[in-house]
């Protein structure tokens, strides 16, 4: 799925797995999250990825940067 094409033409799965390999959240990431859950655009996994990035954020393994 291909959110947003104007901004890095960056899927929402390459986005996460970007996201765990750097073990950081982006304010960029942050923003195309919160674009695709006020667009109703995330499907089952999407929202599986979401929780899993919640987690590691909630545990610390995640750090968050601007």
């Amino acid at each position: 799925m291909n959110l947003l094409g104007d901004i890095n033409q960056m899927t929402l799965e390459e986005m996460f797995a970007n996201i765990f390999t750097v073990q950081a959240i982006t304010r960029a990431d942050r923003y195309r999250m919160k674009l695709a859950i006020l667009d109703n655009a995330l499907t089952e996994e999407h929202m599986q990825a979401l929780d899993r990035l919640f987690y590691a954020a909630k545990r610390g393994r995640l750090k968050l940067v601007d």
